[in-house]
């Protein structure tokens, strides 16, 4: 069975998040984040894929070291404007990510050779796992709401509004029983490129991100005591713009 992606932080140092004062640019991105889109007859056969040859193939690779954990995610619904599946991987160091690039040579974006014909796209996005709350203990089925989002101010402006104005509400969710873990990453080079961060949210089960709407208005009515989540309230438009959520599953646990 596969790592689960929040006990990393527990077994691996060198995947600790970002500070807030943690300078992005002193080493290359250590993460990179791939989003695989299929047409819609070929979704059952690239999750197939992935079962029985795909996964195998990812995790010979960390064996290697040249990955130093990995998860790969499948969309529930069919969405032609987002991705069908997700892969979030980690390396140890920047030069691993430099080793990457002989996996690509021989399988594209890290796939079977017979699943590249089923895709419509591939995107890759080096990133950095700048904000992360790891579980315990890791839940029986989570289920996974990702969520993109358009940057326009400053990284560190934005960290400081991850810092005092989303974490205080997703450590309220997680101590209100609902939610297990949550990474944010940023995507390093961002001209161009259709979201800036990205929060990869983890539910403890269905009923629990069922209850999210719930529980994120009890929390907010708590908040409001607040005075410095006030104040970044009022900054929410222009710190950053929320797209399309993705509800996924963990192919790992469907092995």
């Amino acid at each position: 069975m596969i790592k689960h992606l929040w006990t990393l932080a527990l077994t691996l140092s060198i995947l600790a998040p970002l500070g807030a004062q943690d300078d992005l640019k002193d080493t290359g991105p250590v993460s990179l984040i791939i989003q695989y889109r299929c047409y819609p007859s070929h979704r059952n056969q690239l999750r197939q894929a992935m079962l029985d040859r795909g996964l195998a193939q990812f995790e010979d690779w960390k064996n290697h070291g040249i990955l130093a954990d990995y998860q790969m995610l499948f969309s529930r619904y069919v969405h032609t404007g987002s991705w069908d599946m997700l892969a979030l991987l980690h390396f140890r160091k920047y030069e691993d990510v430099v080793r990457w690039k002989n996996v690509e040579r021989r399988n594209a974006a890290g796939l079977p050779a017979d699943s590249a014909d089923w895709l419509t796209m591939v995107e890759s996005y080096p990133a950095d796992l700048v904000r992360q709350k790891v579980p315990q203990p890791v839940p029986d089925h989570p289920v996974y709401l990702v969520i993109p989002y358009t940057v326009p101010a400053p990284v560190p402006a934005y960290l400081q509004f991850v810092d005092g104005y989303e974490c205080p509400q997703l450590d309220a969710w997680a101590a209100e029983g609902i939610l297990s873990g949550y990474g944010f990453y940023m995507q390093r080079y961002t001209a161009a490129r259709p979201w800036d961060s990205l929060l990869v949210l983890e539910f403890k089960d269905d009923v629990s991100l069922g209850a999210r709407d719930r529980v994120a208005a009890k929390v907010r009515q708590s908040l409001e005591y607040s005075e410095s989540w006030q104040q970044l309230a009022g900054t929410e438009r222009d710190t950053r713009a929320e797209q399309a959520a993705v509800v996924a599953d963990d192919l790992a646990r469907e092995r």
